[in-house]
């Protein structure tokens, strides 16, 4: 009987996070990639020249106001990494700026504060 548990146990925590995940991601608002996060909200990031904005939304789709956002943005691109602040935008938004554009692949990993609690997700772009 614990061969049993303990194989259902490495099942569980070996099995992909995609497996525990919400459904279908929403479709994109604002033309960028949604993904869901660490603590189950729904994140999307747009890349426009050197300018990122990340834009979230609850377990339930609706959109979590900026005031209740924060974070920062660890981006991986063209052999280089950058830490980039990601401050306050309009509506459920935050928004950072690149030291330059990126063109071609980017990995983004978001470290956010939503009402307060830690959340992760981690973008491939292009």
């Amino acid at each position: 009987m614990r061969l049993h548990t303990f194989a259902a146990a490495c099942t569980f925590l070996l099995a992909p996070a995609a497996a525990f995940a919400h459904g279908t991601p929403p479709a994109p608002a604002h033309g960028g990639q949604v993904v869901e996060d660490s603590a189950e909200h729904w994140v999307e990031l747009v890349t426009s020249g050197d300018l990122l904005t990340v834009y979230v939304l609850d377990e339930d789709r609706n959109p979590v106001p900026s005031a209740q956002l924060g974070g920062k943005a660890t981006v991986l691109a063209s052999g280089k990494r950058e830490e980039v602040a990601l401050t306050l935008g309009e509506g459920n938004s935050l928004t950072g700026r690149l030291a330059a554009p990126v063109s071609g692949k980017m990995t983004a990993v978001l470290q956010l504060t939503v009402g307060g609690k830690p959340a992760t997700v981690r973008f491939a772009v292009g």
